[in-house]
């Protein structure tokens, strides 16, 4: 038992700072080869470190100080809606459909399955009860990152959303919880549909090519 115990928090840890080298790192590849002014690939990455420093605030304080996770809805927020559109315009503007593309592709979707599950933690401490069932009681005293446990159902039910599975084992029970899920669960299949069709017709031009050059 005491091998399971001392594993668990180490897992805590690991999966949270997966969190930040993900924002990191894509931070970092999003600017590489960048046709964006200087200032907006600085302020890109700004933007990156700002997000992952918002992260660490909320799971390091209390849970009754419940609106430290409001700077990391709105950062996560802003840092996935401008990768997406970064993301989007670099797969428009690629000359063909190389490994890296996909890569890049399968990225962002996780991406944004990530920072669903995070906002919506966060709104949980933010708007207690906003998810059930959740077992929160008693951890008012205990940081976010003590208490981890509890939120690792809703970033799994962030993937149930985004990927339009709807299990109904976990049920938003607020209106800004039904929003965000709502959200989630459009923002997947409009993803997949923008990629898809952006691969697609770049796989398709790349076959007329091969065809005129014959």
């Amino acid at each position: 038992m005491a091998t399971v115990g001392f594993a668990v928090p180490r897992l805590q840890w690991a999966t949270y700072i997966g969190y930040s080298l993900i924002a990191l790192l894509l931070t970092q590849v999003m600017v590489r080869s960048s046709e964006a002014p200087d200032w907006s690939d600085a302020l890109y990455r700004g933007l990156g470190l700002f997000a992952v420093g918002t992260m660490w605030l909320w799971l390091l304080t209390p849970l009754q100080l419940i609106y430290s996770g409001m700077p990391l809805a709105l950062s996560w927020s802003v840092l996935v809606g401008w990768s997406v559109i970064r993301l989007v315009t670099r797969f428009a503007s690629a000359r063909r459909v190389s490994d890296a593309l996909l890569m890049g592709a399968t990225a962002g979707y996780l991406h944004i399955g990530l920072t669903a599950g995070l906002v919506m933690s966060a709104l949980e401490t933010i708007q207690p009860g906003s998810f059930e069932p959740l077992n929160l009681s008693g951890l008012n005293d205990s940081s976010v990152l003590a208490s981890s446990r509890a939120f690792s159902a809703i970033n799994y039910f962030a993937f149930v959303c985004l990927t339009t599975v709807g299990f109904g084992d976990i049920n938003p029970m607020l209106p800004f919880s039904r929003m965000v899920s709502v959200a989630t669960s459009v923002a997947g299949p409009l993803y997949l549909a923008a990629v898809m069709g952006v691969l697609i017709g770049r796989y398709a031009s790349n076959l007329d090519q091969q065809n005129q050059q014959r």
